[in-house]
């Protein structure tokens, strides 16, 4: 693989598929990420598009640019954030969630669809969240930033991350919880 550095020197004279190269494997997490944010497919597309610009515009004018990766997953995050931010709390943002999970070459059809329905069940469970908590669920564990860059991206203490991801965390177990009571129920 390019080393970042040449690839950016390439992105500055033009050359579009060194970008591409730069970009094309985190598009996959960071729209899952907005789109776990903002409940949204559309608005995440605008957020990752907002990103992608932003991106090629910091590369393009010369910025000094250490971990592409975490900077770009950063950046992302930001962008949706800054996008959530614009939406009022009360406005029904709706929108369907696209699997962009890959299936394991390893598993049984049964396995992958079993697979798939606890995923769906746990992302009905995190985007019933509030924005504060869903955030911090969505960067720390699809994001992969670490409580200092979530605290930066988000604009608060490092301390008030810990405290919403063991909110959040706490809130998603009562749901997990809530719901196996209602399938044994229903059985």
């Amino acid at each position: 693989m390019e080393s970042e550095e040449r690839l950016f020197d390439l992105c500055r004279n033009g050359d579009k598929d060194a970008f591409f190269k730069l970009v094309e494997p985190l598009l996959g997490r960071v729209y899952s990420t907005s789109t776990a944010i903002l409940r949204s497919t559309h608005l995440a597309e605008d957020a990752v598009q907002n990103t992608l610009i932003e991106a090629y515009q910091a590369i393009i004018k010369g910025k000094k640019i250490r971990n592409f990766n975490a900077w770009f997953k950063q950046l992302a995050a930001c962008r949706a954030m800054d996008l959530a931010r614009q939406r009022s709390r009360h406005a029904n943002v709706s929108g369907n969630i696209d699997e962009l999970e890959l299936p394991d070459e390893h598993e049984t059809p049964l396995e992958a669809v079993l697979k798939k329905e606890r995923g769906a069940e746990l992302l009905e469970c995190v985007m019933s969240l509030d924005i504060h908590h869903r955030s911090v669920i969505a960067l720390y564990y699809y994001q992969e930033l670490s409580i200092d860059e979530i605290a930066d991206v988000l604009g608060i203490k490092a301390g008030t991350v810990k405290s919403r991801l063991h909110a959040a965390r706490s809130k998603l177990s009562q749901a997990a919880t809530r719901q196996k009571m209602e399938q044994v129920i229903e059985c």
